[in-house]
This record gives C-alpha cells, structure tokens and sequence, in this order.
C-alpha cells in the first residue's frame, strides 16, 4: 500500500519511465553531435531536464548510459527498417531494400543514422542477437545467390556486404536529399554487383 500523499505506483513507473527516456535522448543527441566524450553528467541531466541526484537511479556512469543510447539507437533503426521492409520476398530483394532503405535513414531519421555512423560496430556484432539478424539477411541473399555456404570466402563476402550498409550510413549522412536517395540505389545494386548476385526477385 501506498504511504499517504505518495504517486500510486503506476504513476511513480511513469514517472520514471519519463526520466530515463529523458536521460537516453539527452545522450542521444550528445552521440549524434559527436558530444559524448566530454559531456558531463551536469551537462547530461541539464539537457535532459532532469535533478542531478535522478542519474544515478538509472545509470551507474555516463558510459553506461551512452552504451543504453547507442544499444537503443540500433533497436530504432532495425524496428524503423523492419516497417519498411515488404514481407514474403526473396532474400536477394529484402538484402537489396535493407541497403536501399538504409540510405534513406538520414532523411527520416537524421539522429540514429548520425548515431549510427559513429556506433557502427554495434550492426557487426556477432554476439548480439540484432547483429545476428542483420548478419543473417546477408546470408540468406548469398545463398540464393549461390554462393557455398560455411567456406571462408563466404564469410568475407558476408562481411564485405555488412561494410557495404555501413558505407550506405557514411555516405549519406552529408549528402542533399536527392543524392542520398540517389546515391542509396546506386550503392544497392552495387552491392548486387560486388556479391555476384542475380537481380531482386530473379534468385534462384
């Protein structure tokens, strides 16, 4: 039971809730500037408009909270990804509108594809099951295309077309609209290209 003139424990959830979400967009926006080496923890909780006092209920350092901004950057852009993804296509059309989406990142979502471009080893993680993911979509193109699986040279091509997306963020992080949308479907097929694949929708 609540103590008299307390929140109820719903509100209190909220609340903090609110905080810590107020807490991971202030590092977020510190990340996408390239900010978060020098921020403070004053600095931090100013930004995010909350006491001082509030950090350490939800963080034990500031390098903890940016790793939380970070980690929460990459599940923002593999749920903005999955909604723009079309469901039921060959692995080779998903591989080819991952990168092509993927370009369109820093016009729809200027902060995680700048948070990205500096976190970029969190897309790569073998250990991580969103890294496994997006690993696996690779995969799955290159063995419709043919290539043999579990051999070293598919492991390279699989990491080629990882560096491939990453290079997608880079590139068009500090391009005009029209050429990032340009230049995202230049760099798909290109892909298509380096990976020895057949065209979208031809697999076999």
């Amino acid at each position: 039971m609540s103590a008299p003139g307390s929140p109820p424990p719903a509100r209190q959830d909220r609340r903090k809730e609110r905080t810590r979400a107020a807490l991971i967009a202030a590092a977020q926006h510190l990340l996408a500037e390239g900010a978060d080496a020098h921020a403070s923890i004053q600095a931090i909780t100013e930004l995010a408009d909350v006491g001082f006092g509030s950090f350490y209920n939800y963080f034990s350092s500031k390098e903890e909270l940016f790793e939380a901004a970070a980690s929460a950057a990459v599940d923002d852009y593999l749920r903005w990804l999955a909604e723009r993804l079309p469901d039921g296509v060959d692995p080779v059309t998903r591989l080819i509108e991952n990168v092509r989406q993927t370009g369109r990142l820093a016009l729809e979502q200027p902060r995680i594809a700048a948070i990205l471009t500096r976190r970029l080893a969190l897309l790569d993680d073998g250990d991580d099951p969103r890294g496994r993911s997006i690993r696996a979509d690779v995969r799955a193109a290159m063995t419709a295309g043919g290539a043999v699986p579990e051999t070293l040279e598919f492991d390279i091509l699989a990491t080629v077309a990882l560096g491939a997306i990453m290079a997608v963020l880079r590139r068009t992080i500090s391009l005009s609209p029209a050429e990032t949308a340009e230049a995202a479907d230049v760099l798909a097929h290109a892909v298509l290209r380096l990976l020895s694949l057949p065209s979208a929708g031809s697999a076999r």
